[in-house]
């Protein structure tokens, strides 16, 4: 599937360089966004009461919703950030 422009329109194959290794995108509803909007500007460290899903290390909250539910180091693993 071709990657679009803002405006709808197919991104050219050779022009493909907003996506660079290591980005992290997910897409989410304006339900997900209210569950989770509280937890965007929490520090790494606020609410440790999840579990990493790979390494089952304590994460916080933050990491849970906006981490892909890992750890820092999984989640830099993941994204080839290591």
């Amino acid at each position: 599937m071709p990657q679009k422009t803002l405006n709808g329109e197919d991104v050219p194959e050779e022009d493909d360089s907003f996506w660079a290794d290591g980005s992290f995108a997910e897409t989410m509803s304006d339900e997900d966004w209210k569950l989770k909007e509280k937890t965007f500007t929490m520090k790494h460290n606020e609410e440790m009461n999840y579990n990493c899903k790979q390494c089952n290390v304590k994460i916080s909250a933050h990491n849970k919703d906006w981490h892909a539910g890992l750890c820092d180091k999984c989640f830099d693993k993941r994204i080839g950030n290591d």
